[in-house]
């Protein structure tokens, strides 16, 4: 599949017509083409009723019984063409909606997993809220809304088009007299009627209705964090009810979800105030017809069945020309999803933008199997120095701690050698074609299975019977007998289970480098010891490097690099500045 989403800002028709340029351009215009040629058809037959309305009322009028009967079976035939029209348009506009989701939803995917967008977002970009939503809820909803909103525009051209004519020769002409300065003919006058109403509904619509949109806009974000802050209850429940947080979680959420009820509140004020005039606005124009119509009808210009088919065509055209009336409700709906999903990928481009910005990290490949970081500044996303004039080498076979209190920046040097950190400068030289593990303090469960999961995030080959082993040597025995259960595993497992995963999934790839951060945090000094010897014991070609504070860990490491030393050369350089 093409990557059709560019690294760069969007504007709405843009990422409209993206879909439309892809490789799927052939089918999605025919799909598109078949639903608007059924559409078009479903209106020649509204054509159609109406002349059969006024056959039929004609002949009730002069009690032609056999003229009637006849006109019902002409509409029965008339109806069952048009029922099935009316399914296979809906069955073809909800398939190519599905079509252009599943691409669409494809490429934010890749898009937000491409360039670490993802990680980005989330440690550097607090304006994103809820990426899960805008992928999942309001592309479904662009989709659909953009077909219904298209299908029903062409709707509405191809019908004022296709009954303009019906009504303009039933309309005959009016006359208005105008005292010294003669009579005012007026032809068509019923088309006249309507396009003026419907221009002065559609002016005041948009005047009353605009601030729907960013209502909506609101709408959405409140939602999406009152759902995320119940997700959040229920993702660290046990943290909870240890801390007997149960006030404090509930007081948030009140909180959340009185600002989605506030929100909502307002939304109804605004619709209650819409909902006024439209409501009004089509009932005048039930009314109205029959008003300016009467007329001709008593003057004899037409028959009863005349007068339905005037009646008829003109709450066609009505309809077609306040579109944007009756439409503007769902108007402002779209234009609220656009603007989340315009935010979100252009937020992407301008975080990508950032890190671009920030990273002077000079990234290079060693034929000899060490690590090597050279005059490397650390910095904040606030690009404030964290540490400073960092130079080091690690040699293969040998094992490194990294040491330093809490928060001096250790995780951020490792992240930096990860490439995941770009705030800094410096050159980080790594050897080339050798496997380098890195793990951070809690370990990840990606949903799926226990074993897909002890082998994230590679698809390796490795038999049950080496799995079971290792979970015995890392002190997981009572997992034995759940490779083939699903379930949300990082839910199920303690802190100090999921770094003893951390240590199998390392035996489990044998890399020739593995980075621990803060790995052993969570176990006791026993289990730290087990494990750290079992990697030994079964990796003797691994070189470890251990990132931590904890005095147990000197024993197991050749080679301490103390942060502390870093820290101070910032100082220095904050007073020289």
């Amino acid at each position: 599949m093409s990557q059709r989403l560019a690294a760069r800002p969007y504007t709405a028709w843009q990422l409209l017509k993206a879909y439309w340029q892809s490789e799927h351009i052939f089918s999605a215009y025919l799909f598109l083409t078949a639903v608007l040629v059924m559409t078009s058809v479903l209106v020649g037959l509204d054509v159609l009723f109406t002349d059969w309305y006024n056959y039929f009322y004609d002949a009730l009028q002069d009690y032609k019984a056999q003229d009637a009967l006849d006109l019902l079976k002409v509409f029965v035939f008339l109806a069952s063409i048009y029922i099935v029209l009316i399914v296979y348009r809906y069955y073809l506009q909800t398939f190519l909606a599905l079509r252009w989701r599943k691409w669409l939803t494809t490429q934010f995917i890749d898009r937000w997993m491409n360039k670490k967008s993802y990680y980005y977002l989330e440690e550097f970009n607090e304006s994103t809220d809820n990426p899960d939503q805008r992928i999942q809820e309001d592309i479904n909803n662009l989709v659909t809304i953009s077909l219904n909103l298209l299908v029903g525009l062409l709707s509405a051209i191809v019908t004022f088009f296709a009954f303009i004519y019906i009504l303009w020769r039933l309309s005959g002409e009016v006359h208005i007299p105008l005292g010294s300065y003669g009579t005012l003919n007026i032809p068509g006058y019923l088309v006249w009627v309507a396009i003026l109403y419907a221009a002065f509904g559609t002016y005041f619509t948009f005047k009353i209705g605009k601030p729907l949109v960013s209502l909506n806009f609101e709408q959405q974000r409140r939602e999406a964090n009152f759902r995320f802050a119940a997700i959040d209850v229920r993702s660290h429940a046990e943290h909870i009810a240890l801390y007997r947080g149960e006030q404090h979680q509930k007081s948030i959420l009140e909180t959340l979800f009185g600002g989605v009820l506030n929100n909502w509140y307002a939304i109804i004020l605004r619709q209650k105030l819409l909902l006024w005039f439209t409501a009004g606005y089509n009932q005048i124009s039930v009314i109205l017809p029959l008003v300016v119509a009467l007329p001709n009808y008593f003057n004899k210009v037409f028959k009863l069945g005349g007068l339905i088919q005037t009646l008829s065509a003109f709450r066609q055209i009505q309809d077609a020309l306040s579109f944007i009336v009756n439409s503007y409700t769902i108007i402002a709906e779209w234009q609220a999803v656009m603007r989340r999903l315009l935010t979100f990928l252009n937020h992407m481009c301008e975080v990508e933008k950032s890190v671009l910005e920030g990273d002077h990290f000079q990234y290079s490949s060693t034929p000899d199997n060490k690590i090597s970081i050279k005059n490397t500044t650390i910095l904040t996303p606030d690009k404030e120095v964290l540490l400073a004039g960092i130079n080091e080498e690690m040699v293969h076979g040998e094992h490194y701690w990294i040491k330093g209190h809490s928060g001096i920046g250790k995780s951020t040097l490792v992240r930096a050698m990860a490439g995941v950190w770009p705030f800094g400068s410096g050159e980080i030289t790594l050897p080339a074609h050798k496997n380098i593990m890195y793990i951070p303090q809690r370990s990840y469960m990606p949903i799926g299975s226990l074993r897909e999961a002890l082998l994230f995030p590679d698809h390796l080959s490795v038999s049950d019977e080496t799995i079971i082993q290792l979970l015995q040597a890392c002190d997981l025995p009572q997992l034995s007998t759940h490779l083939d259960y699903v379930t949300m595993w990082s839910e199920h497992l303690s802190p100090g289970e999921l770094q003893r995963i951390a240590f199998l999934r390392v035996l489990l790839h044998k890399p020739d480098w593995v980075f621990l951060d803060e790995s052993t945090s969570a176990l006791d000094l026993v289990h730290e010891k087990n494990l750290y010897l079992l990697l030994k014991a079964r990796l003797p070609s691994c070189s470890i490097v251990s990132v931590g504070h904890r005095p147990s860990l000197e024993s197991f490491h050749d080679n301490q690099i103390d942060m502390s030393v870093y820290a101070r050369e910032r100082a220095v350089m904050m007073i020289e500045k």
